[in-house]
């Protein structure tokens, strides 16, 4: 027993507890505040500082064969390549996968070739298997870049194509998470214009990514108070669901994320068409259904209605104008109009703001993780 608790040690990354009254989670649910109301910055600072960069490394990309990106990266880093996949393609016009780096490394690696344009995210820049899968791509003739938002890290030492992302992370992600989307969204639409490409079949993209910061501000500040009032509303809930259909299932994995970080509870994120192969919602489970677009709209309509049938307690987050969806849900919230491949960014805002708020909720009502009943001691 005494060697398997002292393996759990080593292997404990968090420095904080499940404890409601652990003071480093505090703490550390203080700077996520910090930090999430400051995304618009970290993404103007980190576009400006990295464009010259970003710029060298697109034209030695589009010197070279290209049929294949991969964007690997654990956690958060992962959720990220979900959320810019279609910008990728759309952009280049070639496959995109977002690879989880741990099942990289042991599974895939085997079909990296001089086609492959690699790119590892870690926010620490330590993450071992998207360094291993970095080098391995190098080693088998592929181009690897590597992203983080630390400047002293050993993936910004060994990749001579690093990228800095202008980020802090104190807190659980949020800016360190939407900033290098917009960066890795900048360096497809740089690799794009090397290659000839243009904006592809996603024209006008580069100057909504240029005025994508205001709009991520005035998302935070506008849905604060919103996301505070569901906070103290939902705050004995133990347990909520996310979905959204493509690129909209990266917001619904951050938000996922931030309720098991911060509040913390169970919170199951998964793709929109998926609710309706399973009995998934229940009488009064929350589920947050985000739904930005017309290509998930018909179907995030009919999963609010089916939510609706089963009495559960659903809120969409839809575009401004969009009106069939008040009748079946507890909430609408109705963001400011965004392109598609954009949402991912502005529609994880108020789900950061929601996971903050729940967890203050449920702080000041003495609330710890919940616990599975039934199971022995």
């Amino acid at each position: 027993m005494a060697d398997h608790m002292q393996q759990f040690k080593a292997l404990k990354r968090e420095s904080s507890s499940d404890a409601p009254g652990d003071p480093e989670r505090f703490r550390r649910v203080e700077l996520t505040h910090t930090e999430m109301m400051a995304q618009g910055d970290a993404m103007t600072r980190t576009l400006a500082t990295t464009a010259e960069a970003v710029k060298r490394i697109a034209g030695e990309i589009a010197a070279r064969p290209l049929r294949r990106v991969v964007i690997t990266g654990c956690g958060d880093s992962w959720i990220a390549g979900i959320g810019v996949r279609l910008a990728y393609e759309r952009l280049l016009g070639v496959p995109c996968e977002p690879y989880e780096a741990f099942d990289l490394e042991q599974y895939g690696l085997d079909l990296v070739d001089d086609g492959t344009l690699m790119i590892g995210l870690s926010s620490s820049g330590n993450t071992a298997p998207v360094s291993a899968s970095l080098k391995a791509t190098i080693a088998q003739g592929g181009y690897a870049v590597a992203l983080t938002n630390t400047a002293t890290s050993a993936m910004m030492r060994e990749f001579p194509s690093a990228l800095l992302i202008q980020a802090t992370r104190g807190g659980w992600p949020t800016q360190s998470s939407t900033a290098a989307m917009a960066l890795l969204i900048a360096l497809a639409l740089a690799i794009a214009d090397a290659k000839g490409l243009g904006e592809g079949k996603a024209p006008g993209l580069a100057g909504d990514l240029a005025a994508l910061p205001a709009v991520m501000d005035t998302v935070a500040t506008g849905f604060y108070d919103k996301a505070k009032a569901l906070g103290a509303e939902l705050a004995r809930s133990d347990m909520m669901l996310l979905a959204g259909a493509g690129p909209h299932l990266a917001p619904a994995a951050f938000g996922a994320a931030k309720l098991k970080e911060l509040a913390p509870i169970h919170a199951i994120a998964f793709p929109l068409e998926e609710y309706h192969h399973y009995r998934t919602q229940k009488a009064g489970d929350p589920l947050f259904l985000i739904a930005p677009d017309q290509a998930s709209r018909q179907r995030a309509l009919e999963t609010a209605i089916v939510g609706k049938g089963v009495e559960g307690h659903t809120i969409a987050l839809v575009p401004e104008g969009e009106t069939g969806f008040g009748a079946y849900c507890a909430h609408v919230w109705h963001l400011p109009p965004v392109r598609i491949e954009l949402a991912p960014l502005v529609y994880s805002v108020p789900l950061h703001l929601f996971g903050y708020h729940v967890t203050k909720a449920r702080d000041a009502l003495g609330l710890g993780a919940p616990r599975l009943g039934g199971l022995a001691a």
